[in-house]
């Protein structure tokens, strides 16, 4: 018998780096200023990509470019390549002599321990200059669309935003007081971070496809406010495995509340601003929440992230 092999097809990742510089910057001109590449020998390698794989990815009309749904869909593929090839390449090169970085971490996952990792990256690099702003993760996507951030981690909805690079998912849970009990109430008192928030989202999507009442009784865009407001009986939230302290409980399945979607998770960035620092500064953060996400706590064992 014999065995054919399909053909493989390599993407060559000088044809990649372009194509993200494009669609980043949103202009041929430009990307070919920052390659050092003339305008034509950059339209000519996003024709060879295009070739390649056999799909049309940019459209151009008039002024605007539009990315393609194919085009989207290898975007997120085409930064992780990226991403490997230049942590390969950091073995051999010296770092970047000095930058500065423009990081979001979000108030509504898992803050203090990526802050914390940020945090230690700067006492050991003097070389590393970071800017950190905390925030509901719709305000870090938005901020990272008008570039005004360069690397951020949030959650997000579905689908493939724009900068996704690396995703994951992760399972929320209800959490309240450990003297307290869904069944006291007939409107359940919500702990919630303010409108827009994910986690909001989730608790209040659950809670009406089961028909159950409720009232947001507190909210708060700090998550350490809305972690207190839990322990202190104000009500109910939702919250995985880096932000549940003790003073709280989970809600076990049998106790009338509705289960919770997965939430996703992922890191975003701008290529074309990354450098050496940003790849380190990129992989310590997924580090991070991979170490979270691989040892999650056994049932009645509760994280303290103060």
């Amino acid at each position: 018998m014999k065995f054919h092999l399909m053909r493989t097809v390599n993407l060559p990742t000088d044809l990649l780096r372009t194509f993200i510089t494009v669609i980043e910057v949103k202009s041929h001109t430009r990307a070919a200023d920052l390659l050092n590449r003339s305008q034509p020998a950059v339209s000519l390698q996003i024709k060879r990509l295009e070739d390649l794989v056999g799909y049309k990815l940019i459209r151009q009309k008039g002024r605007t470019m539009h990315v393609s749904e194919k085009g989207e869909a290898l975007a997120m593929h085409a930064r992780q390549i990226l991403r490997l090839n230049d942590i390969a390449m950091g073995i051999f090169e010296r770092p970047d002599a000095e930058a500065n970085l423009r990081i979001g971490l979000p108030l509504d996952y898992g803050v203090r321990l990526l802050q914390n990792e940020v945090t230690t990256l700067l006492h050991d690099n003097d070389a590393l200059r970071l800017t950190v702003n905390c925030d509901l993760s719709r305000n870090l996507h938005e901020a990272l669309l008008r570039d005004e951030l360069d690397i951020i981690v949030a959650l997000y909805q579905g689908g493939t935003p724009q900068f996704l690079v690396q995703q994951w998912r992760e399972q929320p849970v209800w959490v309240g007081a450990t003297d307290m009990s869904p069944d006291q109430f007939d409107d359940l008192p919500l702990v919630a971070h303010p409108a827009g928030c994910v986690y909001r989202q989730r608790m209040t999507d659950a809670l009406r496809s089961v028909e159950r009442g409720w009232r947001v009784v507190f909210s708060s865009p700090n998550i350490d406010s809305v972690q207190d407001a839990v322990r202190d009986g104000l009500g109910f939230t939702i919250l995985t495995t880096p932000t549940t302290q003790q003073g709280m409980r989970p809600i076990m399945s049998d106790e009338g509340l509705p289960a919770l979607e997965p939430l996703r998770i992922g890191l975003f960035y701008r290529q074309t601003r990354l450098g050496s620092w940003g790849n380190l500064v990129a992989e310590r953060l997924t580090q991070t929440i991979e170490n979270v996400l691989t040892y999650p706590p056994k049932t009645g064992v509760h994280h303290n992230s103060s």
